[in-house]
C-alpha cells in the first residue's frame, strides 16, 4: 500500500468517526414526519417548510418578521374566512427547523362553520383527542398528545393541558426555564401535541379557532444548545476582556 493512500485512509476513517458527533452537537435527534399541520411538522427544515406554507395560497405571500431567523408566516387576508398560519424556527447553532406550527381563523357570519364541522376535520386529520377541557364562555380545549414516535396517545397526564408552546417562545432563544418546577418539567419531557382552542359564538357556531403543533422536548433540545453557545460565547468574551485588562499596566 502506497504512503499516500494509506494517509488517505486515515483521513476518511477520522472523518467518519468524527462526523455524528459534529451533527449531534447542532441537530436535536431526528422526530417523525407525523403529525403534521397543512404538511409542515417539527423539525422539518425551514427552506421545506416556507415551499410547503406557500402552497397554501396563490394569491398571498409568505413573509418573514423583522427577524426572520425566527419564523416566517401567511396571512390570508380574506374578509369571509381570515387565515393566519405562523411557522417557529429553531435558532444557531441548530440548523434552521421547525419548532412549532400556529394556525388561528376569525369566522364570518358570511361563511360560517359549525363546531362539529371544525371537530369532524379534526379528527378525520388526528383521530380521537387524548384529553379536553371546557374552560366556560364558550372556550373548549381540545388535545391531542403524542409519543415521540409520533403515536397518538389515548390516554396522558391531565397536567399536560397545562403545557403551551407559544409559552416557550422566548426560550427558543434563551434557553429552557431553569426553575425546576414539576409541571415545567412534564412539558419539557413530554409536551408533543396539536391543541385546538376553540372560541364558540354560541351552542353550534364558531366565533374562531386556533390551533398549534408543537414538539416541546424537540424545541427544549434545540433551546438549550442555543443557551449553551451563548454563554461559551459570553465567556470567552469575558475571558479576553479580562486579558486585555490584564495587559493595561500602568506606568508610575
Amino acid at each position: 500500500m502506497s504512503l499516500l493512500f494509506a494517509r488517505f485512509l486515515t483521513m476518511t476513517t477520522f472523518l467518519i468517526l468524527i462526523s455524528p458527533g459534529v451533527q449531534a452537537q447542532n441537530q436535536p435527534a431526528t422526530i417523525p414526519h407525523s403529525p403534521d399541520l397543512l404538511g409542515i411538522y417539527p423539525g422539518m427544515p425551514a427552506i421545506a417548510a416556507r415551499q410547503q406554507l406557500q402552497k397554501h395560497s396563490t394569491k398571498f405571500l409568505v413573509k418573514s418578521p423583522s427577524a426572520p431567523e425566527l419564523g416566517f408566516s401567511l396571512a390570508i387576508m380574506d374578509p369571509s374566512s381570515a387565515d393566519n398560519v405562523e411557522v417557529f424556527l429553531t435558532q444557531a447553532p441548530n440548523a434552521s427547523a421547525v419548532w412549532m406550527v400556529r394556525r388561528s381563523q376569525n369566522i364570518s357570519n358570511v361563511n360560517p362553520m359549525s363546531k362539529s364541522a371544525l371537530l369532524a376535520g379534526l379528527h378525520d386529520k388526528y383521530g380521537k383527542e387524548t384529553l379536553s377541557q371546557d374552560r366556560g364562555g364558550g372556550g373548549l380545549y381540545l388535545y391531542w398528545i403524542f409519543d415521540q414516535s409520533g403515536r397518538l396517545l389515548r390516554s396522558a397526564d391531565p397536567e399536560l393541558m397545562g403545557c403551551s408552546g407559544s409559552a416557550f417562545y422566548n426560550n427558543i432563544r434563551n434557553g429552557p426555564d431553569q426553575s425546576g418546577l414539576p409541571v415545567l418539567q412534564r412539558c419539557y419531557s413530554s409536551f408533543f401535541a396539536v391543541t385546538a382552542m376553540l372560541n364558540s359564538r354560541d351552542a353550534e357556531l364558531l366565533q374562531g379557532y386556533s390551533l398549534e403543533l408543537v414538539n416541546l422536548p424537540y424545541a427544549v433540545q434545540a433551546a438549550t444548545a442555543t443557551m449553551n453557545a451563548k454563554n461559551a460565547a459570553s465567556g470567552r468574551a469575558k475571558q479576553d476582556e479580562t486579558n486585555r485588562a490584564d495587559q493595561n499596566k500602568p506606568t508610575f
